[in-house]
């Protein structure tokens, strides 16, 4: 094969990969940027309890039924990542966090998504309401925000109103929720920095 024809057949083959590799490139890290890389996260320690949470927000797509908030907990030596259920995080970004004993929390997220997790092992299951009263509130993941006008979410110790974000829906529907009377069709907006 004469040397030149080597070359034109290398080039073509090098131009129809650029084609094909540079576009699924781009397209791959668009879309691992928007599904792995969490749009807001933020962390509440409790060191003197035994464990920590992680919330994280990422993207979704409106028509998809996920929620894109994902709870991760990390006591002792366990670790283990939950999806909340609910939608519209980037309005009802509140998420709850009670102490029912030392080792369970209740999650209490908004449109009454919430969850009992075990501590020891680690483990989530829907919450089961039962003398939701004695509960300690720890505190609440929520956005402030900052003097330019963006959103940063954080976590609130307890001095935060405690407030369950509920949406439009019928306050009758709730009446079997725990914390009934922390629930509110809206929160106010926590301090800014």
């Amino acid at each position: 094969m004469p040397e030149g024809l080597l070359g034109r057949c290398l080039l073509v083959v090098a131009v129809v990969c650029g084609i094909a590799v540079v576009p699924a490139m781009v397209i791959s890290a668009y879309v691992g940027y928007y599904m792995l890389v969490p749009r807001y996260t933020a962390v509440a320690e409790f060191d003197d309890r035994g464990f920590n949470l992680r919330l994280e927000f990422y993207l979704t797509d409106p028509e998809a039924s996920v929620s894109g908030r994902y709870l991760s907990v990390i006591s002792g030596g366990s670790y283990k990542t939950q999806r909340l259920e609910g939608w519209d995080w980037s309005h009802r970004a509140r998420t709850s966090v009670y102490l029912i004993d030392p080792t369970h929390i209740a999650v209490l997220s908004a449109l009454g998504y919430d969850y009992e997790i075990g501590l020891a092992p680690v483990g989530f299951v829907p919450l089961v309401p039962d003398h939701a009263e004695r509960w300690q509130y720890l505190g609440a993941f929520d956005f402030t925000f900052l003097p330019d006008g963006r959103p940063r979410l954080q976590f609130f110790d307890a001095k935060l109103a405690e407030c369950i974000p509920m949406g439009s829906s019928d306050p009758a529907t709730w009446a079997t929720m725990p914390r009934l009377a922390a629930r509110r069709p809206t929160c106010p907006n926590p301090p800014q920095f």
